[in-house]
């Protein structure tokens, strides 16, 4: 089976994404593209090169878009999404309607500046869910203490 997901940009607030059939997991298409991004090759990740347009609703139905990374040049911020989402979340910027197969939007699970990560958190699947992990609780925490 495929590990199909998205990868794009984030421009003015909004975002535009292409489909990868593929390899979308983070060691895979989130580590290449992280790469492109952080060192600005992203000449090989032109929106829609294939004559696509843009895929963004795929983020909408978690069954079947399992992982999804964005990218915003300006302020150099990097996203990670994740698919199987059983539970809506009511900051999702792409809604918390359940497909048809009982799923929810993909979830941000992962948004900061690029150079917070590093190669071996895409890699290493330990490392990657530590990673996130960790981030989610400081993100909590920070919530906690601005209240």
């Amino acid at each position: 089976m495929s590990t199909r997901g998205l990868y794009g940009f984030i421009e003015d607030g909004e975002y535009t994404a292409t489909y990868k059939h593929s390899d979308s997991y983070p060691s895979g298409l989130g580590l290449d593209f992280w790469i492109a991004c952080r060192d600005g090759h992203l000449l090989g990740y032109g929106m829609f090169d294939n004559g696509s347009e843009n895929s963004i609703d795929f983020i909408k139905d978690s069954l079947f878009c399992e992982w999804a990374y964005f990218y915003d040049i300006d302020n150099k911020i990097f996203e990670i999404w994740k698919g199987f989402q059983r539970e809506p979340d009511p900051t999702n910027p792409f809604g918390q309607e359940k497909s048809d197969n009982a799923y929810y939007p993909c979830k941000r699970i992962y948004r900061g500046k690029i150079n917070s990560l590093s190669e071996k958190v895409f890699v290493d699947r330990n490392e990657f869910d530590s990673f996130i992990v960790s981030y989610n609780r400081d993100m909590q925490i920070n919530k906690i203490i601005e209240k």
